[in-house]
């Protein structure tokens, strides 16, 4: 399944880059620091039903389903996190990003 660049967003948490397919309402996340084979760990696709971004802070809530009773909270890593402490973060290539739509 092909997935266009319009209708996905990146995340960069922490531990994580997640990837959202919103034309297909799921997700997926690229494991950062964990490699097998030269290569970055990456969970199976997921859905969601929506993505949530605060207003007041850099944390997200993944709603797993329509009611909202199932759901994932994370929070954006930042340049000076106050979540992890780090100064700097890993960067994954545009082509890790997009090995992982495949």
């Amino acid at each position: 399944m092909s997935v266009t660049k319009e209708s996905v967003t990146v995340l960069e948490s922490c531990n994580s880059t997640w990837v959202f397919d919103a034309d297909h309402l799921r997700f997926r996340r690229i494991l950062k620091g964990i490699e097998v084979q030269d290569r970055p760990v990456v969970t199976s696709w997921r859905p969601y039903a929506r993505v949530e971004l605060a207003a007041d802070s850099e944390a997200f809530t993944v709603l797993l389903n329509e009611e909202g009773t199932r759901l994932i909270c994370s929070w954006r890593h930042t340049h000076d996190c106050a979540q992890c402490g780090a100064h700097s973060t890993t960067e994954l290539s545009l082509e890790a990003i997009e090995a992982a739509l495949g």
